[in-house]
């Protein structure tokens, strides 16, 4: 069975599998602890930005860039991450208000690409229903943010977050054991007599 499907979908499904019950896993247990995840990713994209920030400004200040015309940008751009990082860790609950709709921005960005996909998919005659319904679940979960703005923000970030994951993972989940379905029929094609594939 060669379609064009197959070149669509991963080498090796195993990791996948894996990786995909992993994030199922943790989704879940993201859901029953929405609140604290919440603040546990509004304080992990703080520091994700103040360690980006320091690297940053350490590469202008160390780095042989002195006729780089853009270094005092540079060193600006680095200076606004460590603040910025800064002002989130010190203070989660205001940062949760502008981290919210980031993350809504977020979900748009990864939402479309994946209704288009889908639509791509739906018109080559490949599975599409799975990666529409995570397409539609981003979207839906990004007007939900701004409907309920500002009451849901202390528990959106990390309810969404913990959706998305699962979304993902079930995704993810979906796309190994359509590889693996595959992979065995190949096996069995080329494991089947010759006189079996095409009798006289």
């Amino acid at each position: 069975m060669i379609t064009n499907e197959k070149f669509e979908l991963p080498i090796s499904w195993g990791w996948f599998l894996a990786l995909g019950i992993s994030m199922i896993i943790l989704g879940t247990l993201g859901i029953v602890f929405a609140f604290y995840l919440t603040f546990a990713s509004v304080i992990m994209f703080g520091i994700l930005a103040v360690v980006s920030g320091i690297l940053q400004f350490s590469h202008g200040i160390v780095g042989k860039e002195d006729n780089w015309s853009g270094k005092a940008l540079h060193l600006m751009v680095a200076l606004t991450y460590i603040v910025f990082g800064g002002l989130v860790v010190w203070d989660p609950v205001s940062g949760s208000y502008s981290l919210t709709l980031v993350l809504a921005a977020f979900l748009v960005f990864i939402g479309i690409p994946r209704v288009a996909y889908a639509w791509k998919c739906w018109n080559k005659g490949w599975k599409w229903k799975l990666m529409l319904l995570a397409g539609a679940v981003d979207l839906l979960l990004a007007g939900l943010i701004m409907y309920g703005w500002p009451g849901t923000v202390f528990w959106v970030i990390g309810l969404f977050v913990a959706i998305e994951m699962l979304t993902n993972g079930w995704l993810l989940v979906a796309i190994a054991l359509a590889k693996r379905k595959l992979t065995q029929e190949d096996k069995n094609f080329f494991q089947t007599p010759a006189i079996e594939k095409d009798p006289v």
